[in-house]
C-alpha cells in the first residue's frame, strides 16, 4: 500500500503510558519507507525513460538534420542538372543550327554548281547542233557540186535503180 504525502504528514501514533505504540511506528514507518521505495524506483524509471526519449530525439533530431542536408544537397544537384542540360541543349541546339547552315550552304553551292553544268551542257549541243548543220549543209553543197559535176546522167532516184 502507498501512502501520499499529506497521509504522512497527519500520521498519528496512539499515546501509551510510556510512549507510542512501537510496532504501530514499526509498521507505519515500514509502509512509508516502501511507498517512498516505490516513488524512489518510479523516479529512477522516469530518468532512465528520459534519458531514453533524450536519445532518441537527439537521434531523430540528427536524423532530420541529415535529411535536411540530403534534401539541399539533391536540390543542388537537380538544379545543376537541370543547368547542365540547359548548357548542353544550347550548345547541341547552336550546332545544329551551324551544321544546318553549312548543308544549306553547300546545297545552293551544288545547285549552283549543277545550274552552272546544265548551262554550259546547253551550250555544247548548241554548238554541236551549229557545227553539225554546218556539216550537214557543207555535206549537202559537196554532194550537190559532185552530182553537176557527173556528166549526163538521168536524174534518178538511185534508190529506184535497183
Amino acid at each position: 500500500m502507498s501512502l501520499s504525502p499529506v497521509e504522512v504528514r497527519h500520521l498519528r501514533f496512539p499515546r501509551r503510558p510510556l510512549g507510542v505504540s512501537r510496532r504501530r511506528v514499526q509498521r507505519d514507518l515500514e509502509q512509508v519507507a516502501e511507498a517512498f521505495e516505490q516513488v524512489w524506483r518510479e523516479r529512477a524509471d522516469l530518468g532512465d525513460r528520459v534519458e531514453e526519449l533524450e536519445a532518441e530525439l537527439r537521434h531523430h533530431r540528427e536524423l532530420e538534420e541529415m535529411l535536411r542536408k540530403t534534401l539541399v544537397s539533391a536540390e543542388r544537384a537537380s538544379d545543376a542538372m537541370r543547368e547542365n542540360a540547359r548548357r548542353e541543349a544550347a550548345t547541341i541546339l547552336r550546332d545544329s543550327e551551324a551544321r544546318a547552315r553549312e548543308i544549306i550552304g553547300e546545297a545552293h553551292a551544288d545547285r549552283e554548281r549543277v545550274r552552272r553544268e546544265a548551262l554550259r551542257i546547253r551550250d555544247a549541243e548548241r554548238e554541236f547542233r551549229s557545227r553539225f548543220r554546218s556539216v550537214v549543209a557543207s555535206t549537202v553543197h559537196l554532194v550537190e557540186a559532185y552530182e553537176a559535176e557527173l556528166p549526163g546522167e538521168p536524174d534518178e532516184d538511185p534508190s529506184r535503180a535497183a
